[in-house]
């Protein structure tokens, strides 16, 4: 790999997870309730005993899992006694090491099970197990340990009382946090189309898409249209290009319909889902209108000033209004009743080429294409208003209290765990691979007496994780943040040997450390290495070199978790890509074909709903498809696999991910005209066949088909060029049924062809029906 490929793939390491904002101002809360423990120690005067309790809090925050206060209070409270518990279990089995090594396997085991057992366990996750070492790696410093399991008792207690008392109770607010986001993203994505319209044609077409991290470089995808002879006043109709759409927006649309679900179960109530629906649905409408925008092409010159104003106008309003959704800006800011500034100076440039037209200044299909734009823009900020209104109130109910939702009795299920407990369970396989390898290298460090061994055995429950792919991911994390971490923990301990000035250095990582965990797991590495060092540190000072044994005790985990990740009952991605693409494939064809139809309907339409049945494939194929580009990244990350095959596999994936944003900006141009466009039957009973059959044979039948049917449209949309020609020529400039075909039918063709280019990069191949064997 080159030197800026490694560069990027290290930045990925440390990339924002999406949606983490919220997280982020919940983990201040969690720092803050963990490392005033430590300053309480110091005010006592007694910074160890501070410290012992900031690290039951500590364990015990690694069990929060979110969720309603009184149930996740109760949660927090059998976390901290079972943290507390296998800490003092740890302090008596110390001497009898294979007890505490089987000890240590029961949970080790029981974590990585998780909700097949129990769903209490998948909260405890590998905290009891880290309790149980620390004690274990402690017993040796001559501390009363007694003493320090009550402590570590009362720190857990503590932090489960304090995230009661500090975590306000739900109200509607947080479902609006949810729900401002796609505007935001939508508002993002229509700031950046003004400068990308003003980027000539030329240097945009070699722009690499800036929302997958690490991938090859790859030019906007342009339809092509069938060859055939044009006149110089009659050029072909611009390409459609869908490079600059944006799949992440699809992601805070799902959470922000399932936040709104939730208001219509036991913690809501139907009158505020009423309120808080039409907003979600004028967010959805938002993107595709935008993916429709992006898919139109750039602006013609004539009208690129006023456009980059407008959309630019457009994206900071959708931010306000997300800010007023998150009280980041007054009600009174974003609900003014002014229209959006450069409305007008598009519709002035508009004009102007219509009138220059007939002398020659402007080609049709530019003024047409810059009319449906217009319209487009039109449609947004209409939208944007409705939207404007209903945001308005909403946030005036923002502080509306939600019920918490009645608690319901968890029993263990017996049949699920007999299904979980065989070798074909991936849940078993990884439950015996993590036993396994804890207990290796817990008998290891302590066969060899490795100083700080307990180090390792942690570094293998922090990084392993089901697939290989997320483990060798978490092994780089831990590595980088292992050593930039532990490298400043040496330096603090070697300079500073005073537990108060400590315990005001653990304040601040501590709170910092849980602010940026919700991140990314680099950073919390990063900050989580010289919190446990310093904690250490405190409670029985000791000296950089054991912070070194410690980083190289870390080093020695990571190492054994990806080991036993590749030898022992591997869980590999890459055989199940193929069934993961063709599950994608085929959905995204029933979501193609359930759209083409919807066109096909002669009558009446709402075009703002596509239909229950639209909406249903659309979920339908985003899941299958986030499922297989899931599967793709985790598969290039596996040792022992035909790289050919999974860059094919990659394709496809990106290839059906336009695909979906390309039907979705269909959609959006529903009207009883578009039935009417000739071959448009023959087109939609070929598109989704031709991508969802297995065979290649057939599926280039199909495709065939579909070339057929578009030079027939093209055909019909040049005779309407034409016939507009010739009407200009005489005078006619109002609007006529020639005009009227050509607004509502060519933007329609012109996605069909986008759509069947994409169509044939995604269709099954011959070298599709093979897959690459295991390693």
């Amino acid at each position: 790999m080159t030197g800026p490929g490694r560069g990027r793939r290290t930045a990925g390491l440390f990339a924002p997870a999406a949606g983490s904002r919220p997280a982020v101002v919940a983990g201040l809360g969690n720092g803050v309730a963990i490392s005033v423990l430590l300053l309480a120690g110091v005010a006592a005067g007694n910074a160890a005993a501070g410290a012992w309790a900031a690290l039951g809090a500590y364990v015990t925050a690694f069990t929060n899992k979110g969720g309603p206060r009184g149930p996740r209070t109760r949660h927090l409270l059998v976390a901290a006694v079972v943290n507390a518990a296998t800490f003092w279990v740890g302090v008596w089995t110390i001497p009898l090491v294979p007890l505490t090594g089987l000890v240590l396997a029961v949970l080790v085991f029981l974590a990585s099970m998780g909700s097949a057992v129990h769903p209490v366990l998948e909260r405890l996750g590998t905290m009891p197990a880290t309790a149980l070492l620390v004690a274990a790696g402690s017993t040796t410093a001559g501390v009363d340990m007694e003493y320090a399991t009550l402590l570590v008792l009362a720190g857990g207690l503590w932090y489960a009382a304090a995230t009661a008392v500090l975590t306000p109770p739900a109200r509607l607010r947080d479902v609006l946090a949810d729900v401002a986001q796609p505007y935001r993203l939508v508002g993002r994505h229509l700031t950046a189309l003004g400068p990308a319209s003003i980027t000539p044609p030329d240097a945009s077409a070699s722009t690499t898409r800036p929302d997958a991290p690490g991938d090859r470089a790859r030019p906007p995808r342009t339809a092509p249209v069938a060859a055939r002879r044009r006149s110089a006043a009659d050029p072909a109709p611009p390409h459609v290009t869908v490079g600059t759409v944006h799949p992440d927006t699809t992601d805070a649309l799902r959470r922000a319909e399932g936040a709104t679900r939730e208001l219509r179960g036991p913690r809501g109530d139907e009158h505020l889902a009423d309120l808080t629906d039409p907003l979600v649905r004028h967010a959805a409408t938002l993107a595709d209108l935008t993916t429709a925008l992006a898919a139109s092409g750039p602006p013609p010159p004539a009208v690129r000033a006023p456009y980059a104003m407008l959309t630019d106008a457009i994206g900071r309003q959708l931010c306000r209004l997300a800010d007023v959704l998150t009280r980041r800006r007054q009600v009174t800011d974003s609900t003014g009743g002014d229209p959006v500034p450069g409305l007008g100076p598009l519709e002035e440039a508009c004009d102007r080429m219509r009138a220059e037209m007939p002398a020659g200044a402007h080609t049709y299909p530019e003024m047409a294409r810059a009319g449906r734009q217009r319209r487009l823009l039109e449609r947004i900020t209409a939208t944007l208003a409705e939207a404007r209104a209903e945001a308005r109130t909403l946030a005036l109910l923002a502080a509306t209290p939600l019920s918490a939702p009645p608690a319901r009795p968890v029993r263990l299920d017996g049949a699920r765990l007999r299904d979980a407990m065989t070798l074909r369970s991936g849940a078993f396989r990884h439950a015996l691979r993590a036993t396994v390898v804890s207990g290796a290298v817990f008998a290891l460090v302590h066969w060899a007496a490795l100083p700080h061994g307990e180090w390792a055995v942690l570094a293998v429950l922090r990084v392993m994780r089901p697939q290989y792919a997320v483990t060798r991911e978490r092994v780089a994390q831990r590595v980088i943040g292992n050593v930039v971490g532990g490298t400043c923990a040496a330096v603090l301990i070697a300079a500073v040997h005073e537990p108060a000035a400590l315990s005001l250095i653990l304040f601040v990582v501590i709170t910092v450390g849980f602010t940026l965990r919700p991140v990314n797991y680099a950073f919390w590495v990063v900050f989580g290495t010289p919190l446990v060092l310093l904690i250490g540190d405190v409670s029985h000072p000791g000296s950089w070199l054991d912070a070194a044994f410690r980083i190289a005790m870390t080093l020695l985990g990571t190492a054994a978790a990806l080991v036993g990740s590749r030898l022992l009952w591997p869980s590999w991605e890459h055989p199940r890509l193929d069934t993961e693409t063709t599950h994608a494939r085929q959905a995204c064809a029933a979501y193609l074909d359930t759209t083409l139809r919807s066109l096909s309907h002669d009558g009446p339409r709402d075009d703002t709903d596509p239909g229950p049945d639209a909406r249903r494939a659309r979920t339908t194929a985003e899941k299958a498809l986030a499922q297989a580009a899931a599967t793709s990244r985790h598969a290039h990350r596996e040792p022992g696999h035909d790289r050919a095959a999974l860059d094919r596999a990659a394709t496809t994936v990106d290839a059906l991910t336009t695909l979906n944003l390309l039907v979705a900006a269909l959609a959006t141009h529903r009207t009883p005209r578009t039935a009417r466009i000739p071959a448009l039957a023959a087109y939609t009973d070929n598109a989704g066949p031709a991508l969802a059959d297995a065979s290649p044979e057939v599926s280039r039948r199909h495709a065939d088909a579909l070339t057929d049917a578009l030079d027939i449209m093209s055909l019909h949309l040049e005779e309407l060029h034409v016939r507009r020609h010739e009407e200009l020529a005489t005078g006619r400039t109002g609007d006529t049924p020639a005009r009227a075909a050509i607004r509502e039918n060519g933007p329609v063709v012109e996605l069909l062809q986008a759509i069947a280019a994409v169509v044939d990069d995604a269709r099954a191949r011959p070298w599709q029906e093979t897959t690459a064997p295991g390693p």
